[in-house]
């Protein structure tokens, strides 16, 4: 009862679901897997389930998990999620006793899911704030360029080679010589000095982190090819796109409020479900791109000899990146299968991403993909083989437009009147959401000062359990308020986790010492949401003053641009 959700294997053609229906808290969500689809349609045929689908709590996912992998993750993004803190994980008696070795690949694919889902919630506020200053100061990147969509399925079938920074990037590095314009090679931010070094000429360097370092490590004072296209996220830290010279393509992340956000007034709607990784974000890129098969290389997500974490020509070899590599192998030692079916050594992050990025092959189930690391961690959903034999095999036909050339062509065909426009509806969008969260800095406030009455109500000996339970009702509805915009959700969504977690964990409220210390969780929330809520006030309305500035000087090319035509 004091589970904030439960997680039922097996469905026991409907008799436990209402037994729960009839015991469970009212807030507590019930997510039921049925792995036998005639079961489940059988006991639609015999059952009157109305009363637990108008409850709202129930959630029915039927069949193995590949059939609903795609709603589960749907689920985790929803405001739905987050009451699935402190949950309990239960099996119908008909599943436990006869069926278990069915239910056990889905019950371990949910335990997979909710680690990495959890992990994919981002850091903290600080983060947030810094991918919003990012997205802002890189308004004027996405303005002036092109959109991702211009490359949509422009490389069918075309091999892709995603170069990551591991260890065994030494043992082939130089093979990638023989792809000579016959494949895509896709860089992550991290391997491109290797790359550089050794003469080879990507087609793509693609970067997702937001941190100055990034520009630091891997960007500041190098030269790159010309014909390289760098293809990132528009929140990348603000000095990566003037730094660089060639074709360049801002790219907006799907699934997260920010980018969805600005790219409703500035975008075309063209996104890309970056992940937590840089190679999650160049996997989908090179799908996206149209790219078969897409191949690894490099991507060890484990230590390599003598403990090494990165390619011996990686920037975190040079004093610049010392700090990162000292980090990395300061973290407890983790094992994980490698490629030749040893176990070997990891930490958690890059197990973490390695999962993240097995689920990203998972959602491409018609596109090949291969491992040509020759090390490092086995890739699960990957066909192992080396890079000379994946060159020999795909790489037949010398691909005819370099990516840049693709991004110079539609910069050409840019209207700069329209970018305008759209500037000025982001403005516009800007200074709506600024006005909306000084009015949640105004609930905050007044929620703490109910939050702390309640609390000292709930210790008198004359309470009224009719005013305590009102102000509860309103704090819900004002939480539910917050949750319910996509961008503050984004903002403070670590800390509803902690809250529900505590609520639920709190169990119910059934005693004066948990209506106190009930009141006293949701004073903390409040505290918790005035502080980020009058931060983004402030990080919005400087928004909106960095944007008019950007307006007034894209308003003057235009005019320069005019007056050269009319002369």
């Amino acid at each position: 009862q004091a589970s904030g959700s439960i997680f039922l294997f097996g469905s026991g053609f409907g008799y436990p679901l209402f037994e729960i229906l009839l015991h469970k808290m009212p807030h507590t969500l019930v997510v039921v897997f049925e792995q036998d689809l005639f079961l489940f349609k059988a006991m639609l045929h015999y059952f009157d389930l109305e009363p637990i689908l108008k409850s709202g709590k129930f959630i029915l996912l039927v069949g193995d998990s590949q059939y609903f992998n795609a709603a589960f993750s749907e689920l985790f993004f929803s405001i739905i999620f987050f009451s699935c803190t402190y949950p309990a994980f239960s099996f119908t008696p008909a599943a436990q006793r006869n069926f278990k070795e069915r239910y056990m690949p889905i019950y371990g694919f949910v335990l997979t899911q909710l680690s990495y889902l959890t992990f994919y919630i981002g850091n903290d506020h600080l983060d947030n704030l810094i991918g919003l200053c990012n997205l802002i100061a890189n308004a004027g990147a996405v303005v002036r360029n092109p959109y991702i969509s211009c490359l949509k399925d422009r490389y069918k079938n075309t091999p892709a080679f995603i170069v990551a920074n591991g260890p065994s990037l030494d043992k082939n590095i130089e093979q990638l010589k023989r792809i000579d314009g016959r494949g895509l090679i896709i860089s992550v931010e991290s391997a491109i000095v290797p790359l550089i070094k050794k003469g080879i000429r990507p087609d793509i360097l693609t970067i997702i982190e937001r941190s100055e370092k990034t520009f630091t490590y891997h960007l500041e004072n190098r030269n790159f090819p010309d014909d390289m296209a760098l293809l990132c996220l528009a929140m990348v830290d603000k000095k990566v796109f003037p730094s660089f010279k060639g074709a360049k393509i801002p790219i907006f992340r799907k699934g997260e409020a920010m980018n969805e956000w600005i790219n409703q007034s500035l975008g075309d709607g063209s996104k890309i479900d970056a992940g937590a990784n840089v190679s999650h974000l160049a996997a989908e890129l090179a799908s996206y791109l149209g790219a078969n098969p897409i191949v690894f290389v490099g991507q060890d997500y484990a230590y390599g000899p003598e403990g090494a974490t990165h390619s011996r020509d990686a920037a975190y070899y040079e004093q610049t990146g010392k700090a990162t590599r000292s980090f990395v192998e300061s973290l407890p030692v983790v094992y994980v299968e490698g490629n030749d079916g040893t176990q070997i050594p990891t930490n958690q992050i890059w197990k973490d991403f390695k999962l993240g990025l097995e689920m990203k092959i998972l959602a491409h189930p018609g596109t090949l993909f291969l491992n040509a690391t020759e090390g490092g961690a086995k890739i699960n959903g990957t066909i192992t083989m080396p890079l000379a034999d994946v060159i020999e095999t795909y790489c037949i036909q010398k691909i005819s437009c370099r990516v840049n050339q693709i991004v110079e062509e539609s910069l050409r065909n840019i209207s700069m009147p329209q970018r305008a426009e759209c500037l000025k509806k982001l403005i516009k969008s800007a200074e709506k959401q600024s006005a909306l969260f000084h009015g949640y800095v105004q609930d905050t406030i007044r929620g703490k000062l109910d939050c702390k009455r309640m609390v000292n109500l709930s210790q008198s000996e004359n309470v009224s359990h009719e005013i305590l339970d009102e102000i509860h009702r309103k704090n819900l509805h004002v939480f539910d308020t917050f949750l319910r915009n996509g961008l503050c959700r984004h903002f403070t969504q670590q800390w509803f986790f902690i809250y529900y977690y505590l609520l639920n964990r709190l169990g119910a409220i059934d005693t004066p010492e948990k209506v106190t210390e009930n009141f006293k969780i949701q004073y903390n929330t409040f505290q918790y949401m005035n502080i980020v809520n009058q931060s983004l006030c402030i990080h919005l309305e400087n928004a909106v003053d960095s944007l008019q500035e950007l307006l007034r000087d894209l308003e003057n090319e235009i005019k320069r641009c005019d007056t050269l035509e009319c002369n």
